[in-house]
């Protein structure tokens, strides 16, 4: 898949010239375990209420829709309209974590339950703006009529139940391949929704707003990378990717290697914060030697400053972050960051690497040699000229 998904006024450079990529699917088409299920919106509605249908922590936000959109699909269930189907994952425990359909469960709790985060700021949902059955504008589920309520609650919706064991490689297909609704999941969206739990939660330590190396992974990309639809979570599974697999072992494409990383996370608490602490040095070194220009390109000093560029976040966090000699960049760092400009100027191969076609395995291998080549020759030729014997 391609990773030209950012929103159009994000401060992240796309990246383009990765649709044709063709991959190789390393599962069996016989592990596909999907059963469908017939249920009522009334019968769902109550696994809702009973915790049986679950949103995942870190699954995209939930009310994106307008209450204008909510209405309307109400609207329909109150016409008796069939509405289409949902798809869901369950869990060893037989719960079932939404997989597509979230805005419409979202909008089924906002206005039936009055239950959720909406609920809780703006109250019950009032209908609105109904093509049909104007009537009932400005009323809420309790001042519906009793038949209305029933229609509702009667109306039959199909469930695809994804079912549980299977495996990761086959679910992601699957929520790929069934990923075209009006506001479609991202790549890392569905990662999370693949890995609940401490796989996750480690994720979120990386950038979360609230802990010293997630306000510093902030500061170093210049407030400039969103959470609202994971792209953080997103920075860091490629981080993830790239340090806990060598780059000659990638394959396309570029989601499938950060979701087969991402099963890699420890649940080792000691193995975690090694990584947090790496981490943590690679984006203070950037920071030290870039500054507010870290992860973007650049090959002179007068050009205007460039959104950040995933492929170049990749290399320098991932080499920064096992570099033994960051003393050596740190007491070079304008050396270093104008030879750098240079070698991005210069660097053809690097620089088509980083540009065009970036999730293409010839891409992958070369920037990251490419990269390496580099700070391997600017610390010898510094080490010589300052006679420092052992590196």
């Amino acid at each position: 898949m391609a990773e030209k998904y950012q929103d159009d006024d994000s401060d992240i450079e796309k990246e383009e010239g990765n649709e044709d990529i063709v991959t190789n699917i390393p599962f069996n088409p016989e592990d596909i375990n999907i059963k469908i299920v017939p249920r009522n919106i009334g019968q769902l509605v109550e696994l809702l209420e009973d915790n049986q249908i679950l949103i995942p922590k870190y699954q995209r936000l939930p009310n994106l829709w307008s209450p204008t959109k909510k209405s309307r699909f109400i609207e329909s269930l109150m016409l008796d309209l069939p509405i289409p189907l949902f798809y869901f994952d369950e869990t060893d425990d037989r719960k079932w974590f939404v997989v597509d359909g979230l805005q419409r469960m979202s909008t089924l709790e906002h206005f039936m339950l009055g239950t959720g985060e909406i609920a809780k700021n703006k109250g019950k949902l009032k209908l609105c703006n109904l093509e049909f059955l104007s009537q009932y504008n400005e009323k809420t589920w309790d001042d519906l009529p009793r038949d209305i309520k029933r229609r509702i609650n009667s109306n039959q919706v199909t469930i695809n139940l994804i079912g549980k064991g299977t495996p990761d490689e086959v679910k992601y297909t699957i929520f790929s391949r069934i990923n075209q609704g009006d506001i479609p999941l991202k790549p890392q969206e569905i990662r999370t929704a693949l890995f609940q739990g401490y796989k996750v939660d480690f994720l979120e330590k990386m950038v979360s707003r609230d802990n010293e190396i997630g306000q510093l992974f902030h500061k170093v990309t210049g407030n400039s990378i969103k959470s609202k639809r994971q792209e953080d979570l997103d920075f860091a599974s490629r981080f993830i990717a790239f340090y806990l697999q060598d780059y000659t072992t990638y394959e396309p494409d570029m989601d499938r290697f950060i979701t087969t990383g991402t099963k890699l996370i420890p649940e080792d608490e000691t193995e975690q914060n090694k990584i947090l602490e790496n981490f943590k040095n690679a984006l203070e070194l950037s920071f030290e030697i870039f500054g507010e220009d870290s992860f973007r390109k650049r090959v002179n000093m007068k050009e205007s400053r460039k959104p950040i560029n995933k492929p170049i976040f990749e290399v320098l966090s991932t080499v920064f972050s096992k570099l033994e000699n960051k003393n050596i960049l740190l007491n070079s760092r304008e050396d270093f960051r104008n030879s750098f400009i240079e070698f991005m100027r210069s660097n053809g191969k690097f620089g088509a690497a980083i540009t065009t076609g970036t999730a293409t395995k010839e891409s992958v291998q070369i920037r990251h040699k490419e990269f390496r080549d580099f700070i391997t020759k600017f610390i010898s030729i510094y080490a010589k000229k300052n006679n420092i014997k052992k590196l």
